[in-house]
């Protein structure tokens, strides 16, 4: 029967995996849909000649500011894009970028770090609020 604690498990199960593959789909496909691909996203001490230097995922104490670099490739179009800062769960900063048609674009944005220690992520998103790809990273103790 169908209220057998058995059948339940078996159906939440398929169903739970059914939502995970439609949504494993859905992102695909806002992925493919994107105005450019990512080449480079990056979080470093500094920007010299439009590159990153200092590329790392662990600064020491006491930094005071990080750069968040973007490399996009393809772009098929103008769009305005968001670096979206997060400080453990705590959004701290929404950075827009805007990127031009063409084939490549170089863009990056920075955050006073101040005193806040712990881990950190940054998002970025397109116009759409779509999250096309991300960085972590962690400010020691």
């Amino acid at each position: 029967m169908l209220s057998s604690p058995e059948t339940r498990r078996m159906l939440l199960t398929v169903g739970l995996s059914a939502v995970f593959v439609l949504a494993v789909v859905i992102s695909g496909v806002s992925a493919q849909n994107a105005p450019f691909s990512v080449e480079r996203l990056v979080v470093g001490t500094d920007i010299e000649q439009r590159e990153p230097v200092g590329i790392t995922d662990v600064f020491p104490s006491g930094t005071e500011t990080v750069f968040c670099f973007l490399e996009a490739r393809n772009i098929s179009r103008p769009v305005t894009v968001q670096l979206v800062w997060y400080f453990g769960e705590e959004e701290v900063a929404r950075v827009p970028l805007a990127l031009s048609a063409g084939p490549r674009w170089r863009t990056f944005a920075s955050k006073k770090i101040g005193e806040r220690q712990g881990n950190w992520k940054i998002y970025l998103q397109d116009d759409a609020d779509q999250v096309l790809g991300s960085v972590q990273f962690v400010v020691e103790q």
